[in-house]
């Protein structure tokens, strides 16, 4: 049964649950990551920097979970947010076109390939991945003893990824809001986790 089929217009429960438990935790991390004091060869760690460590790695895990859950549920996943065929492209961007000329977004539409919403789905957890798998590869060398050029060349990656992730969450919550303004259903259809 597809999503549709179950509840028109409704993610199922542990996709919702999964982007709750994203929204919150990333934020907290890009949060936490603008404030936080980085390591420094013979000084303790900060409490904020431990912080930000686990953080990371309980990301990665609910990142790693959004895979898997996105490769076995096609419909909600991959499909859905990677449309990158010609057809699936061709309605992303006529959905955009009509987004920007009626000056209010598409509804995320469970199922459906070529959706807008969907495609920057897909984008958004793109630049989580990376910014998660580059801070897990930069704590992995510094345990390993790396030279202090490839550890701060991993930390400029990762700063840079953590850049796009920024960027992505502003776009993201500004959509939220202006959902929200036009009386769309999307965030209270996302964030409740009843059926």
């Amino acid at each position: 049964m597809t999503p549709q089929e179950n509840h028109p217009g409704r993610w199922s429960r542990p996709l919702r649950l999964l982007h709750l438990l994203l929204a919150i935790s990333v934020t907290a991390q890009l949060i936490l990551g603008g404030v936080m004091d980085g390591p420094r060869p013979g000084r303790v760690e900060s409490a904020s920097f431990e912080i930000h460590e686990v953080l990371g790695f309980s990301i990665l895990a609910l990142i790693i979970l959004h895979w898997w859950w996105s490769f076995t549920h096609p419909a909600e996943g991959v499909h859905h947010l990677f449309p990158w065929t010609r057809a699936g492209l061709r309605n992303v961007f006529r959905e955009f076109w009509q987004s920007v000329r009626h000056l209010r977004p598409p509804a995320d539409k469970p199922g459906e390939e070529g959706n807008l919403a969907g495609f920057t789905h897909g984008l958004g957890l793109l630049a989580i991945t990376a910014v998660a798998v580059s801070g897990g590869l930069f704590f992995i060398l510094r345990l390993s003893g790396a030279s202090r050029v490839l550890l701060h060349d991993v930390a400029e990656l990762h700063g840079n990824v953590a850049v796009l992730a920024w960027t992505y969450w502003g776009g993201h919550l500004g959509v939220t809001v202006l959902h929200s303004l036009l009386r769309h259903p999307t965030f209270t259809q996302m964030f409740s986790l009843r059926d």
